[in-house]
């Protein structure tokens, strides 16, 4: 299955996807099964154990959300931690022009992409 997903990313294939808020759309039914294994509220179970990389999946998401929906308004620390980097503030009102918000998702696009793969691999999906 690993073998697949890096086929696909790594080939010609891939540059026939367009990204949405970070997401590859070639791998949006992935990610589509994924979030539905992941709680409506709070932590994935045994996100320290044998559900890892669904953790991360989960908390990759949710800060890509904030990005996406707030702007990093909730999480900027959170996302600067874990991504290593985060959009810099222009102003008090984070008004992006759309080519920063391009540059935000192909930015995101290769790390979320191995975070899918990841924990689909690990959830068997």
């Amino acid at each position: 299955m690993k073998k697949l997903f890096e086929d696909m990313y790594e080939g010609e294939q891939a540059e026939l996807f367009d990204n949405s808020w970070g997401i590859n759309e070639g791998f949006k039914d992935l990610q589509e099964k994924l979030d539905d294994l992941v709680p409506l509220e709070g932590k994935v179970p045994f996100g320290r154990s044998k559900n890892k990389k669904l953790e991360k999946f989960r908390v990759a998401s949710n800060l890509a959300y904030d990005l996406f929906n707030n702007g990093l308004m909730n999480r900027k620390s959170h996302f600067k931690q874990f991504f290593g980097w985060a959009p810099p503030a222009q102003n008090r009102h984070y008004q992006y022009s759309r080519h920063d918000w391009k540059r935000f998702e192909e930015s995101l696009e290769p790390v979320l992409t191995s975070i899918i793969q990841e924990a689909a691999i690990e959830q068997g999906v």
